[in-house]
């Protein structure tokens, strides 16, 4: 089955009503999201694993070719793999961090709600009121 967006909104969704919001701090934080929605995460990853697009995940054999890379290169140069093994690791949660904001700035576009200035950080604070109400 290939999986639509709204196969996945669907999912998603599920997770998000998991999530207690409170005025003070409309805005959950991508850990807590990550504890309290674990099996939703797991099922939206699988469904994309699924695609013919993505292919499926094994970061157990991307270990085990770094480790053969790393082990048929000379001594001088394995740090050269383990270095690159890093910046793709800081990447993927470069990219993560990215979705969540996205996300959670689309989420509340489409919701047609600002977050609780008081919950913000003032820079961010001062970017929400600076955008104007779509009412």
């Amino acid at each position: 089955m290939d999986a639509t967006s709204d196969d996945l909104l669907k999912i998603a969704k599920r997770c998000a009503d998991k999530l207690a919001l409170s005025r003070r701090s409309p805005l959950p934080a991508l850990e807590d999201i990550e504890d309290e929605c674990e099996d939703e995460i797991q099922e939206l990853l699988s469904v994309l694993q699924d695609d013919d697009v993505f292919g499926e995940v094994d970061l157990g054999a991307q270990q085990k070719v770094a480790d053969q890379i790393e082990a048929a290169l000379p001594e001088n140069r394995r740090q050269l793999v383990a270095e690159l093994t890093d910046q793709h690791t800081r990447h993927v949660w470069l990219q993560q961090e990215a979705a969540y904001h996205l996300g959670v700035a689309v989420g509340m576009k489409l919701a047609g709600q600002k977050p609780d200035p008081d919950a913000l950080e003032e820079d961010e604070a001062e970017d929400w009121e600076d955008e104007p109400d779509e009412d």
